[in-house]
């Protein structure tokens, strides 16, 4: 786990990433999409190429579905 600051930048706030993380995912210059859930955190995700007519909205619903109702999926997927 790391710990970072918050801090303003320009009229906006941001977070800064550990670089070696970013080489790893292969990041740079890339999109990100920012999420937030229910649980009051904030999710940094490559952003993903979409196709199939699948939209962004589509996607983050079955992300959300899959993190929410994860426990489920896992024992339906051990029996």
């Amino acid at each position: 786990m790391l710990i970072r600051k918050v801090f303003k930048a320009g009229n906006s706030f941001a977070v800064s990433i550990p670089s070696e993380w970013v080489r790893q995912m292969n990041l740079e210059d890339q999109p990100v999409e920012l999420l937030r859930n229910n649980k009051g955190e904030i999710i940094v995700k490559p952003l993903r190429e979409v196709s199939l007519g699948i939209t962004p909205d589509f996607v983050r619903a079955v992300d959300d579905f899959v993190a929410e109702y994860k426990d489920v999926l896992q024992r339906l997927a051990d029996r």
